[in-house]
C-alpha cells in the first residue's frame, strides 16, 4: 500500500524525529511518500491560494483517492479513518495556511473545529495513520 501526503511547507527540525517515528512504524504497514510544497510568498491571498493550489494539484499522483484535510470536511472517528486506509493508493493534502481552493476537492476531512499549526497537524495526521493500521491490525496501541 501506498500512501502519499502532499504538505505546503516543510517540517522543521525541532518535529522531524517525532515525524520520523512514526514513518518507521507505519512503514510495516505501508509505504509513505511524502510531497513538500514550497509555500508562496505572496501577498495577494486570493493570488496565493491559487498558486498553491496548482502546484498542489500537479503533484497528485495518477488514479490516487484524494483527502484534502480542511476546517469544512467530515469528522469521523479513528475507527473511521482507519476504514479509509483499504484504498492502495491514497493521498492526503494539508494545505498552506491560508488554504486552497476547496472546489477541486470531493473528499474533504475534518480533525477538530480547531486550528493547529502545520508542523503539528502532519505530525497529527501521520500518527493517526498509525492509529488506523493499529485498528485494523489489532494492535493494542489504539486504547
Amino acid at each position: 500500500m501506498k500512501i502519499n501526503i502532499i504538505a505546503v511547507g516543510s517540517l522543521n527540525d525541532k518535529y522531524k524525529p517525532i515525524y520520523q517515528e512514526y514513518i518507521k512504524k507505519i512503514n510495516f504497514f505501508a509505504s509513505i511518500n511524502l510531497i513538500e510544497i514550497k509555500e508562496i510568498v505572496e501577498e495577494n491571498i486570493e493570488l496565493k491560494i491559487k498558486k498553491e493550489t496548482k502546484l498542489i494539484l500537479e503533484k497528485i499522483p495518477k488514479n490516487s483517492h484524494v483527502i484534502y484535510l480542511s476546517l469544512y470536511g467530515k469528522k469521523m472517528d479513528s475507527i473511521e479513518f482507519s476504514k479509509m486506509l483499504d484504498v492502495d493508493n491514497l493521498t492526503f493534502i494539508i494545505g498552506g495556511s491560508n488554504g486552497v481552493d476547496e472546489t477541486y476537492f470531493l473528499n474533504k476531512i475534518s480533525f477538530s473545529d480547531l486550528t493547529f499549526p502545520h508542523q503539528l497537524f502532519r505530525i497529527m495526521l501521520v500518527e493517526q495513520i498509525f492509529r488506523g493500521f493499529a485498528i485494523k491490525n489489532n494492535i493494542k496501541y489504539h486504547k
